[in-house]
């Protein structure tokens, strides 16, 4: 048996653990996701084309009003066309979550266990990885950023309470790696890779102005520990800090108006390369949505634009993508297709840059619950 089909079976195991004989309520998922970026000057990246197919999964038991398990995995195809090696992909299961929750009394305290099992690739070849990496670019909006880090485990905790009529929250998340070796040489040679183990805190306050506007605000930090090869440490991801923002505000008797926003910056990284350093990256993010209902189904259009940059002015650019989810009941089930066009530009080194196109096709499916 591959790992690929022992990896199958340990996450089908996982998401048959959330359907357990007596749970007060469950909820199972899954879907399908396309998403494919074209570049008009390939020769800029040696890249003429980057896709994706993705097939998620989750399942969520409540055993108790308190007590609850989900589990939730994707499996995912890449490929990459370059123009002149022709093409390359990539293919398995990323690795598996599974949460077990406690609430508190009255649901304003939770503490959840989390184990990511390592049901992703092991290792990877080099055109493996080159694909892996275009797919885990910031720049453009992927499904997924890895096809499997080795697994790990975590434990989460958060609280959140109305103070002064606002909403408030804190959390806080640790969760520690587990050591893989990701790649595959032809040469036999390898070398034990564990990234490094991340601490996770945020702050959110929301609540309701103008009688109708609602109003929430999120400040997460990310501190990242030293990634390691061998023991010694290759390179450490600069701390991030994330703002998000959003108002909901009516439009009319039965639509819904959406703005938001997101700041993230990582601050310079350190590494094993000639000086020592990883760039600092910025990624500003602004989008709105219109949630408007029509019978019994809902549309939401969408606009949504990115701009990632990065403190040596290396694959660098801009991403304005448009779409429009629809929600459709059918009998106890919920479908939820989805389609987005993209257009930006990618700036690949100084002087250097091409523009690209994308398309996405989605249809995401949900059972049980009240779907």
């Amino acid at each position: 048996m591959t790992r690929v089909q022992r990896g199958l079976l340990v996450a089908l195991a996982g998401l048959g653990l959330s359907l357990p004989v007596g749970a007060q309520t469950t909820q199972v998922g899954g879907g399908a996701l396309f998403q494919r970026y074209t570049f008009d000057n390939p020769e800029a990246g040696s890249v003429e084309s980057v896709s994706l197919l993705a097939l998620p999964f989750s399942g969520i038991a409540r055993f108790t009003p308190r007590v609850s398990l989900s589990v939730s995995g994707m499996w995912a195809e890449g490929r990459l066309e370059d123009p002149q090696q022709g093409e390359f992909n990539i293919s398995g299961l990323t690795d598996t979550q599974v949460m077990l929750t406690l609430d508190g009394r009255g649901g304003a305290t939770s503490v959840s266990a989390v184990v990511l099992l390592p049901t992703g690739l092991e290792t990877q070849t080099l055109n493996e990885s080159r694909v892996a990496g275009a797919v885990a670019s910031e720049l453009l909006p992927f499904a997924i950023s890895n096809w499997g880090t080795g697994g790990g485990a975590g434990m989460s905790v958060s609280t959140a309470h109305v103070v002064g009529g606002l909403g408030v929250g804190l959390s806080a998340a640790y969760l520690l790696r587990r050591e893989s070796s990701p790649l595959d040489d032809p040469q036999g040679q390898t070398f034990a890779y564990r990234p490094g183990n991340t601490l996770t805190l945020a702050a959110a306050i929301d609540g309701t102005f103008g009688g109708s506007t609602k109003g929430a605000l999120r400040l997460t930090v990310y501190r990242h520990e030293d990634n390691l090869t061998d023991d010694a440490n290759l390179f450490r991801e600069g701390n991030r800090v994330e703002v998000l923002g959003s108002l909901g505000f009516p439009v009319g008797a039965r639509s819904i108006g959406q703005i938001y926003g997101i700041v993230q910056l990582r601050e310079e990284g350190t590494s094993l390369s000639v000086d020592g350093s990883l760039a600092s990256q910025d990624l500003i993010l602004a989008g709105s949505a219109l949630r408007k209902r029509v019978g019994s189904w809902v549309l939401q259009p969408r606009l949504e634009a990115r701009l990632f940059r990065r403190g040596d002015g290396v694959e660098q650019g801009y991403d304005v993508g448009a779409g429009i989810d629809a929600e459709i009941p059918v009998g106890g089930t919920l479908w939820v297709p989805s389609v987005r066009a993209h257009l930006g530009n990618l700036e690949v080194r100084e002087g250097v840059e091409t523009g690209f196109s994308g398309l996405e096709f989605g249809l995401a499916l949900r059972f049980g619950g009240g779907a």
